[in-house]
């Protein structure tokens, strides 16, 4: 197991140095102005500018509407808020050709609060953590899960499902259909795209963007009793990807 994290983990440090050398090539067109500020060359520099700050957010997401009024943009909730009783997926984490069986546990500490537990098919605990809107708290982790890269990626993807729950923000209209609507939650190079059914009232995909690109991929392939029974969250740049199957709801009353 932890030759497979080491391999996920060498993944995930060059999928984030692609995204750096990409951020150190725009600020070095940010910063060459600045050695040109004695030479007559503001207008260029002015229309430099426009093009640069116009071009951080890719044309088709530009001009949307608020959706304010259209249904579905307050149902975006993965996991609705209330919920009476902690989820148990099993979980198949899939790397290349490789994959690796565990258990996650859900459980809604209230309506801004969630508690999420990786854990192994015998329930010994891999990492406890809570999130919320503000803050992502590790309250117990195994030694090799505990490295920045492995932490980062399981918060970015749980943020990503729960942002129903935690944006404060009105979605905006992306495109509409009789079947389904789909909201856009983001701004400048980042957007996440719910994609929401009308007939069954409910999420059936979130599609993550970082400018043009298609960075995750979530799939709800079966949706019940306002809960997800099966999903899957896709990193394709990455060849990871992970599968959610609903094995057991408990009572957070009885604890049965």
């Amino acid at each position: 197991m932890q030759k497979f994290l080491k391999n996920i983990l060498h993944s995930i440090k060059e999928s984030t140095q692609m995204t750096q050398v990409v951020q150190d090539k725009s600020d070095l067109i940010l910063s060459y102005p600045v050695h040109l500020r004695n030479q007559r060359s503001g207008f260029r520099w002015l229309l430099l500018l426009s093009i640069i700050f116009n071009s951080c957010t890719p044309k088709m997401f530009r001009d949307l509407k608020s959706a304010e009024n259209i249904a579905g943009s307050k149902a975006t909730e993965l996991f609705r808020s209330g919920m009476k009783e902690s989820l148990v997926y099993k979980t198949i984490v899939h790397f290349r050709d490789k994959e690796f069986s565990s258990l996650t546990y859900v459980n809604a500490v209230n309506d801004s609060v969630f508690k999420i537990v990786l854990l192994t098919t015998f329930g010994n605990t891999l990492l406890e953590a809570e999130i919320s809107r503000e803050k992502f708290i590790v309250n117990n982790v195994i030694s090799y899960l505990d490295k920045r890269p492995i932490l980062k990626l399981f918060e970015s993807d749980w943020r990503l499902l729960l942002e129903g729950n935690f944006s404060n923000a009105t979605p905006l209209l992306f495109s509409e259909s009789k079947e389904q609507a789909v909201f856009d939650y983001g701004n400048k190079r980042k957007h996440h795209l719910f994609y929401y059914s009308t007939a069954n009232k409910s999420v059936t995909g979130i599609e993550s963007y970082k400018g043009k690109n298609k960075k995750v991929i979530v799939k709800v392939d079966s949706f019940s009793d306002s809960r997800p029974e099966k999903f899957s969250i896709d990193h394709p740049s990455m060849k990871l990807a992970f599968n959610f199957s609903l094995l057991k709801k408990v009572s957070n009353e009885t604890g049965e």
